[in-house]
């Protein structure tokens, strides 16, 4: 990973909407608890919104990439830039994932509906990211909002170390 991953990533995730444990119980109440969360710092969005977009996108399949890490996403006209949003979760859910781990880390994606290249891009570098097991390690191990935010902007090793 190069140094404009990072700053990409630094650019779309705050730490307010960065959530370490996010007690849930179900896939329905993560999306309804994750969007809540978002447009608290998204005056242009409303929570019905963003709820029923993400919901809408996880009818088409499910968002879970596998090794218990969901990348739910929406496109939303009412959004400006590509907006992130990370979450662990206090106990894993299902998600339909086709490994058939549950869920235990999500990050949120809010599109401009018009955006596809950055939309794309961003995905493909989460899921590389994702794919790296001391990169989830890491965000499993994290304590606190901020050491989730920390894990989530720090190189994977394997990316450091050429691996």
């Amino acid at each position: 990973m190069t140094d404009a991953t990072t700053r990409t990533l630094e650019t779309i995730l705050t730490l307010d909407r960065t959530c370490h444990h996010l007690n849930v119980s179900s896939k329905k109440k993560a999306l309804e608890e994750i969007a809540s969360r978002m447009v608290a710092t998204l005056p242009m969005l409303t929570t019905e919104q963003v709820f029923e977009n993400l919901i809408g996108r996880e009818k088409l399949g499910t968002t879970a990439i596998g090794h218990g890490v969901a990348i739910p996403h929406c496109r939303l006209y009412r959004c400006s830039s590509i907006v992130g949003g990370l979450f662990s979760l206090a106990a894993p859910v299902d998600f339909g994932a086709f490994d058939g781990e549950p869920v235990q880390i999500l990050f949120v994606l809010l599109v401009p509906a018009h955006e596809v290249d950055e939309h794309l891009s961003v995905l493909a570098t989460l899921a590389q990211r994702f794919e790296v097991p001391a990169y989830r390690a890491n965000l499993l191990a994290a304590d606190s909002d901020d050491s989730l935010l920390a894990a989530a902007l720090a190189p994977p090793v394997s990316f450091v170390q050429g691996q």
